[in-house]
């Protein structure tokens, strides 16, 4: 199944630069501790509107890849 985001920026990026999103530094401090180009992160937040996205989880019941 397609990832959404940039290429090359694992979990823990992501979750280390909501973090410091949601604690209130800017999208140039984030950028330049990763070392990243502006619109590579930036792209992450903008789609999902600045807010941080809920994790998924399967519904009670649902049947998994093996099952189905």
């Amino acid at each position: 199944m397609a990832r959404l985001g940039r290429p090359g920026m694992s979990d823990e990026m992501k979750a280390d630069l909501w973090r410091r999103w949601r604690s209130g530094e800017s999208i140039s401090v984030i950028l330049r501790q990763f070392g990243k180009p502006l619109g590579s992160e930036f792209a992450v937040l903008k789609h999902h509107g600045g807010i941080t996205p809920v994790p998924h989880k399967a519904r009670a019941g649902a049947l998994t890849m093996v099952e189905a």
